[in-house]
């Protein structure tokens, strides 16, 4: 289960990425190009995630990860940590 979560997590990553790319390349301004987690979910729910943790470390990783990470390396990201986790894990 967590390899096909880990190739569809890849695979659409791949496919964000390249319609970002094709934008960007285009110059193009659609909902592609600077799309982040924090434009998925809403600023206030954004704001809600990184106001529940105090430790001001975490604060900023959330930050970055929410507000300026592109959506298609969180995808790729995600894919990434999927496929390692399901190396380690048995199926039976």
């Amino acid at each position: 289960m967590m390899t096909r979560l880990g190739i569809y997590s890849l695979l659409a990553g791949f496919f964000v990425g390249l319609f970002t790319g094709i934008s960007k390349f285009m110059e193009i301004k659609n909902f592609w190009v600077d799309l982040t987690i924090s434009k998925m979910i809403g600023e206030d729910n954004s704001e809600a995630i990184i106001g529940v943790i105090d430790v001001v470390f975490v604060q900023n990783s959330l930050d970055f990860l929410i507000y300026e990470l592109p959506f298609f390396c969180f995808l790729l990201g995600l894919g990434i940590i999927f496929l390692i986790i399901s190396l380690f894990l048995k199926t039976h």
